[in-house]
């Protein structure tokens, strides 16, 4: 019965992990460009049971029962890169992925960063920078550089490119072959945990125009009330053992 009891927490230490995942998804449900994540379960190893019957080691008698699991854990916490919705909002610093690829991003401390979304401004400096002041990062001559408009405008050209100066630059796209590399970050970046992105000449870029998350709201809140139903489910089995224990350590056995 004590087994049980630690069967029944684990499964609710992992329905608890679920919610939480699920309700950042859904905090992020209007968070352009944002990726839904998943908790992966994987169960502990079983263990065979077995019943020795017989007093002595002469005439005991080895009989299988059968194997006993000892409940659930997390495995991964996995990120879907399906792609979202592209909507139109008109703002001429919004731009989406059309593909798979990822805006190529380059920290204060020089670190590059991925991410889907597309919501920059200007800084005083003139750079296009996302929210944390992450710049954004073009290409010219196949050179990676920070581009730098000083508040002027952009149009993009059909191919993608777009003047600054006398300069012809295009957005950095990078893409990777395995997503699972992707690690995430704070300002709905990615870093990646081997450097195995390459330049992505497929993906498209569109402007005036962003991706929305890829989470669906019913299919969360369907989820979230199967959790909630599940984690119920291992508590009342966890009240019921504790006061089967009780009985049993305070009744039985009583004259």
């Amino acid at each position: 019965m004590i087994r049980g009891l630690y069967t029944a927490a684990s499964g609710m230490i992992t329905k608890q992990a679920q919610q939480e995942t699920l309700s950042n998804n859904i905090a992020n449900l209007n968070t352009a460009g944002f990726k839904k994540d998943k908790i992966i379960m994987q169960s502990f190893d079983e263990m065979l049971i077995q019943n020795i019957d017989g007093n002595s080691k002469a005439n005991s008698k080895r009989r299988i029962v059968g194997s006993m699991e000892f409940g659930v854990g997390v495995d991964e916490n996995k990120t879907y890169f399906t792609p979202g919705v592209i909507e139109e909002t008109g703002r001429s610093l919004d731009f989406a992925i059309d593909g798979e690829g990822f805006f190529t991003l380059e920290d204060t401390e020089g670190n590059e960063k991925y991410s889907r979304d597309g919501r920059f401004q200007v800084d005083r400096e003139g750079y296009i920078v996302n929210s944390e002041g992450y710049r954004l990062l073009g290409e010219i001559d196949g050179l990676k550089t920070p581009i730098q408009i000083n508040n002027g405008d952009i149009n993009l050209n059909p191919d993608g490119s777009f003047a600054v100066g006398e300069d012809s630059i295009k957005f950095s796209i990078t893409r990777f072959g395995d997503t699972s590399t992707l690690a995430k970050e704070s300002a709905n970046c990615y870093i990646s945990k081997d450097q195995s992105g390459e330049m992505d000449t497929d993906s498209k870029v569109r402007q005036k125009a962003l991706e929305r998350s890829n989470v669906d709201m019913i299919e969360a809140i369907t989820e979230m009330i199967s959790i909630m139903r599940s984690y119920e489910s291992n508590q009342k089995v966890i009240q019921s053992m504790d006061e089967t224990l009780g009985k049993t350590v305070n009744e039985v056995g009583k004259v």
